[in-house]
C-alpha cells in the first residue's frame, strides 16, 4: 500500500509540473491540477487491473512451462529439459494480455529441481501520462526433476447406453475414451513413468469384477469372477471388506431374465449370471497397474451397455484406492503416494439400490453417492474429481458437485464433448501439478 501511495504521490508531482510549464494561466494550471487525481484514479485501476492479468498469465504460463521441463524424459539433458520449458511457455504465453510482454523466460537446475523465472515489462496507458511508461512483472515456478511422486488414478466411467449417443459431432463414449487416453499417455511420458497407476471401473446398472469368492454371497472360496451389485446398506457406503455375514457381501444377481434373486435383484444378463454383455463389451474391472499399454487397450476395446448405477461405480472407485481387500492399493500412510478418483456420468442414477429400509430404490443409490463421497472425503486421502457430461438432471449434478473434493476445482461441467476434453486437460494439469510441482 506504501508503495502505491509513493506512486501517486510521483504521478501526482510530475502531472502538477508538466501541466504548469505546458499552459500559461492560472486557470489552465488550475483545469490541469483538477484533471491529475481523476486520470491518475483512472490509470492507476487501469494499469493495476491490466499488471494483475498479466502475471496470472505469466504464472500459468510458467507452471506449464516448469512441468514440461520436469516431466521430460529420465535421461534427457539440461539442454532438451531447457527447450521442452522454454517451448511450453511460448506457446502458452501466446496471446492474451501478456503475450507483448517484454522479457525471456530464465531456466535453472539446482538440487534435482528446475525453476523457471520470468521478469517483462508491461508497458502502462495512462500512468504514460506522468512519465511511467512500463510496470515490471515477474514470477517463477519450480518442480522436481527427480522421480516424481507416486500417483493411483481409478477412472470411475460411466458405459451406460446412452454414452452410445453423440455430442459435438462424436459419440459421447469415444470423446470421454480419447480425453482418458491421452491423459494416461501424457502422465506417464506414454507409457515410461511406472510411478503413476490407473485402474479402470466401467461401471453402467452393474460391475463386472473379480473377487474373492468369500466376499460374494453364494460363492464358494477361491477367486470368483462375474456381475455384482451393491452390498447391502450401510456396507456399501464403507471401505470395509465384507466379514461372514452375507450382507456385508457383494451379490450376484438372478440367475434368468425376469427373475429377482433373494434379495430383491434383478437379472444382470447371460444365463448363470456370467455377464456376458460386459464380457462382450469389455466392460471389467482393471485393478491399479502401471501396465499403460493394457489400460489403454482396455480404454479403445471397451463399448457402453446397460443402465446407470454411479454409487455402484463410485464405491468400486474407493475399494481400488483402498489399501485393504479385496484390491492392493499403496498404504494410507505413503505420504508420498497421491490418490485421485475420477468419477464421470451422462445421466441420472436409474438402478436401484440397497438403503436403510427393506427395499431398494434409485433414491437409495443417489443417496449412497452422497454418503460415499463424504465418507471417502473425511480421510482426506484421497482427491475426488467429478464430470458432469451432457448431464440434463440438476439433481445429479449437484451431487457430483458436492462429492468432489473442492467444488470449484475439483467439479467439471462438460456440456459437449469439447467441453470435456477441456475437463480432462485441466484434470490431467492437476494430477501432473500433484505429483511434480514444488511446494
Amino acid at each position: 500500500m506504501l508503495t502505491k501511495l509513493n506512486q501517486i504521490k510521483k504521478v501526482t508531482r510530475r502531472l502538477a509540473r508538466n501541466f504548469a510549464q505546458d499552459t500559461g494561466g492560472a486557470v489552465a494550471l488550475m483545469l490541469g491540477l483538477a484533471v491529475v487525481p481523476m486520470v491518475l484514479a483512472s490509470g492507476l485501476a487501469i494499469d493495476f487491473y491490466r499488471a494483475g492479468s498479466a502475471k496470472a498469465q505469466i504464472q500459468a504460463s510458467l507452471d506449464a512451462s516448469v512441468l514440461a521441463g520436469a516431466a521430460a524424459n529420465p535421461g534427457a539433458t539440461e539442454a532438451e529439459r531447457r527447450k521442452a520449458a522454454i517451448d511450453s511457455f511460448n506457446a502458452n504465453i501466446h496471446g492474451g494480455i501478456a503475450g507483448g510482454l517484454k522479457g525471456v523466460p530464465l531456466v535453472t537446475f539446482d538440487s534435482g529441481r528446475i525453476t523457471v523465472s520470468y521478469n517483462g515489462d508491461l508497458p502502462t496507458t495512462l500512468l504514460a501520462v506522468g512519465g511511467f511508461n512500463k510496470m515490471s512483472i515477474g514470477a517463477s515456478s519450480t518442480a522436481t526433476m527427480k522421480k516424481p511422486g507416486h500417483a493411483e488414478i481409478a477412472m470411475v466411467l460411466d458405459y451406460s447406453g446412452s454414452m452410445d449417443r453423440f455430442s459435438a459431432g462424436q459419440k459421447k463414449y469415444v470423446t470421454m475414451r480419447e480425453a482418458a487416453i491421452k491423459m494416461v499417455n501424457d502422465l506417464t511420458d506414454d507409457g515410461t513413468n511406472t510411478e503413476v497407476e490407473f485402474g479402470l471401473v466401467p461401471f453402467s446398472h452393474n460391475v463386472f469384477v473379480t473377487l474373492p469368492g468369500n466376499f460374494v454371497v453364494g460363492a464358494a472360496g477361491g477367486s470368483w469372477t462375474g456381475c455384482t451389485y451393491d452390498r447391502q446398506y450401510p456396507y456399501n457406503t464403507t471401505s470395509a471388506a465384507p466379514g461372514s455375514s452375507n450382507s456385508s457381501k457383494w451379490g450376484q444377481p438372478a440367475p434368468t431374465f425376469g427373475s429377482k434373486d433373494d434379495q430383491g435383484q434383478y437379472f444382470c444378463d447371460g444365463k448363470n449370471h456370467d455377464g456376458n454383455g460386459y464380457l462382450a463389451n469389455k466392460l471389467q474391472v482393471r485393478e491399479l497397474t502401471s501396465s499403460h499399454s493394457t489400460t489403454i487397450s482396455q480404454l479403445k476395446a471397451m463399448r457402453p451397455y446397460g443402465y446407470t448405477n454411479i454409487s455402484l461405480g463410485s464405491a468400486f472407485g474407493w475399494h481400488l484406492l483402498d489399501s485393504g481387500a479385496p484390491f492392493s492399493a499403496r498404504s494410507d500412510s505413503d505420504m508420498e503416494n497421491k490418490k485421485f478418483l475420477v468419477v464421470l456420468t451422462d445421466g441420472e442414477q436409474t438402478t436401484p439400490a440397497f438403503g436403510p429400509s427393506s427395499s431398494r430404490r434409485v433414491s437409495d443409490g443417489e443417496q449412497n453417492l452422497t454418503t460415499l463421497c463424504n465418507n471417502i472425503k473425511s480421510d482426506n486421502k484421497i482427491t475426488i474429481i467429478t464430470i458432469a457430461f451432457a448431464l440434463d438432471d440438476s439433481a445429479t449434478e449437484n451431487r457430483l458437485r458436492n462429492c468432489s473434493t473442492d467444488p470449484d476445482k475439483h467439479f467439471f461441467k462438460a456440456e459437449d464433448g469439447n467441453d470435456l476434453v477441456r475437463a480432462f486437460e485441466e484434470i490431467q494439469s492437476q494430477i501432473a501439478t500433484a505429483i511434480y510441482l514444488a511446494n
